[in-house]
């Protein structure tokens, strides 16, 4: 038969092993919700980078629609030099075509 005291010494280990799982259960419950939160706010951080892909894509395609339409700029150019016969004129319009470029990069940045 069990005496008295190994009952109560098997009574407080069991309140001991019941103290240490509650206080292991307490803290899985903590890092539940720390890593639930942390979800939630990576979603939201996702959902957020999503929508600026969306807009920069957007503001991709119609940069490369502009982009297509300057491809025929070198050609424009190619003809309009053929018309220059010294030095002095070729430079002036090249400094022309540089101040509409820069025109042009400043548009496009303003766009963004």
């Amino acid at each position: 038969m069990i005496d008295e005291n190994d009952l109560f010494a098997a009574f407080n280990r069991l309140q001991r092993k019941i103290g240490s799982l509650r206080t292991a259960y307490d803290a899985t419950k903590q890092r539940i919700k720390t890593l639930e939160d942390e979800n939630k706010s990576l979603r939201k951080k996702n959902r957020e980078q999503e929508a600026e892909l969306k807009q920069l894509s957007k503001k991709q395609s119609n940069t490369e629609k502009i982009a297509s339409k300057s491809k025929d700029f070198g050609k424009i150019v190619n003809n309009n030099l053929s018309g220059t016969d010294t030095n002095a004129e070729l430079k002036q319009q090249l400094d022309e075509y540089i101040q509409e470029l820069e025109r042009c990069i400043a548009h496009l940045s303003s766009l963004s």
